[in-house]
């Protein structure tokens, strides 16, 4: 991985470790700054990091559909 530790992480990113955690074990929703911030730091569009925790709330876990489809 691009990190060794949620540590290593956290401090790249200039958040603490516990924020990391809490956000990585579903204890805290990321709002659109952090999310921004994931992003960036992991290389990733905010709605690739956005989706990941959209499927995780959803509670059959279903995928997200990110582009519009029409129905046929």
């Amino acid at each position: 991985g691009l990190y060794d530790t949620e540590s290593d992480f956290a401090r790249e990113i200039g958040w603490s470790r516990q924020k990391i955690n809490q956000i990585s074990n579903g204890n805290k929703e990321p709002d659109v700054n952090d999310l921004n911030v994931l992003a960036h730091a992991l290389g990733k569009s905010v709605g690739e990091i956005a989706e990941i925790f959209l499927r995780a709330k959803s509670p059959n876990r279903q995928q997200f559909v990110t582009n519009t489809a029409r129905a046929e």
